[in-house]
């Protein structure tokens, strides 16, 4: 009986480690074929879609009723997390309703969200005016800081073959 429940509870261990983090019942909602350069060129013609992006957080600037989060955009892996290379198409801004503590929302964490685009809002960036498409959130998810998911990870894993039971300890990086 062992040697089945110890594989099964693995393999769910394993796909739940790896599952999206945003719920299917909004990913049904999601325009999957909105790019964020499309946002990006022209956010009020996509005015009341739901999109899904990530980035890395730039700066949280809370008000009275609602958090406005700036993020600059990177491409999601499978998981919907967002990429650790330097590739971004752009700034986007998110709309919370609500209070978002800043030093949770802090500047370098990765946030991903689903959301209906809201259309545009300028803001300098230097010299310069930068058109930041806004998104309404309808679900997030904020990544752990990147230092925690560099620690070693300990591991204890049951085998077993020809009758006999094993054990092991791994540490990985």
């Amino acid at each position: 009986m062992i040697r089945k429940i110890i594989p099964l509870a693995c393999l769910v261990v394993l796909i739940s480690s790896c599952a999206p983090v945003i719920s299917q019942t909004t990913m049904k909602d999601v325009d999957k074929n909105v790019s964020f350069t499309t946002i990006q060129r022209n956010p009020d013609a996509m005015k009341g879609r739901v999109v899904l992006l990530g980035g890395e957080i730039i700066a949280t600037t809370p008000g009275s009723e609602e958090t406005w989060i700036e993020v600059l955009e990177k491409p999601l892996d499978f998981r919907q997390k967002p990429s650790e290379e330097d590739v971004s198409s752009g700034r986007f801004l998110v709309r919370f309703e609500g209070f978002l503590d800043p030093a949770i929302y802090e500047k370098g964490r990765k946030l991903t969200v689903a959301g209906v685009v809201e259309g545009k809002v300028v803001r300098p960036i230097g010299e310069i005016d930068y058109i930041y498409p806004v998104i309404a959130v309808r679900e997030h998810h904020l990544w752990k800081p990147d230092y925690d998911y560099g620690l070693p990870r300990v591991g204890i894993g049951v085998g077993g073959g020809s009758g006999h039971v094993g054990g092991g300890v791994g540490v990985g990086f």
